[in-house]
């Protein structure tokens, strides 16, 4: 709850946005203060250029005066990282029943996943509801956009999945010598997920996201060579085969992208405009 100079000074703010002002006077006579006072608590953020003549807020600035505008913002903030962590959940519970599904050949269990996806579209239109809200104009955009993105990289995140189901269910059998390397590589994707996840809600710097998207790429490597050295008659084995490893790679792709966001939302760092798979001299 804001008190005395800082609550009129988010009411100074407010008022700008909200009502558009030409002049102190009409701030003052808006909040029942005196003019000197409005020029007083404005000075600074002018000469900060957070505030411009005649009165317009410069939204990209306005998280410097860390003020909480109003304790809805703060409510409604809270809901979508909530709604990020049920996200991050369903896609672990998912992640689990595909890893299942796939040792066991259980197609039932594949068309339940694929079933379960719309789940995570619904959450990911729940965060956008929530960002078009009227209250959240006081976030700068980039805030906005920044969680939008991180939405939408979760649910593509559900798409893999879905898809690795979908190759489950026309024909994608695993022999026993490779269970193991299967299951190392969906302990990694439930690792980098989680990772990610942290990275946004609680606005990490040091993050080990790099360290586990080499041991995924490095682990899909054996995995590859050792199924290269037991050749199949069946083509189209290693058709569903090079979807399910694309798929597994793109979704640690996806989870090295939600913590760039964050990372450079939080703390300034910039993104790398060349994608993952180019990083690593893939097409």
């Amino acid at each position: 709850m804001l008190r005395g100079k800082e609550a009129t000074l988010a009411g100074i703010i407010r008022v700008i946005i909200e009502d558009e002002p030409e002049t102190q006077d009409e701030i003052a006579e808006k909040l029942g203060i005196s003019r000197r006072y409005v020029a007083k608590l404005l000075k600074p953020l002018i000469e900060e250029k957070i505030v411009k003549h005649p009165y317009v807020v410069d939204m990209s600035k306005l998280h410097k005066l860390n003020l909480e505008f109003d304790e809805y913002i703060i409510l409604l903030m809270k809901e979508i990282k909530t709604t990020l962590e049920k996200m991050r959940d369903t896609l672990l519970d998912n992640l689990n029943l595909a890893y299942n599904a796939l040792k066991n050949n259980d197609k039932k269990l594949a068309e339940d996943i694929i079933l379960k996806d719309y789940e995570l579209n619904k959450m990911e239109e729940e965060i956008r509801m929530l960002l078009s809200m009227n209250a959240l104009k006081y976030l700068p955009r980039n805030y906005i956009n920044a969680f939008a993105s991180i939405a939408s990289n979760l649910e593509r995140l559900g798409d893999y999945i879905a898809n690795i189901a979908e190759e489950i269910i026309h024909g994608l059998r695993l022999d026993e010598n490779i269970e193991n390397d299967i299951e190392r590589i969906f302990n990694i994707l439930k690792e980098m997920l989680i990772e990610a996840v942290d990275v946004v809600i609680n606005k990490k710097k040091e993050t080990k996201i790099y360290n586990l998207e080499e041991k995924l790429h490095e682990n899909l490597e054996e995995l590859l060579n050792k199924v290269l050295q037991n050749k199949k008659e069946d083509l189209n084995f290693y058709v569903q085969f090079g979807m399910f490893l694309k798929d597994i790679e793109r979704f640690g792709d996806r989870c090295v992208n939600i913590v760039d966001i964050a990372l450079e939302l939080y703390h300034n760092i910039p993104r790398s405009p060349i994608p993952e798979r180019l990083k690593r001299g893939r097409v």
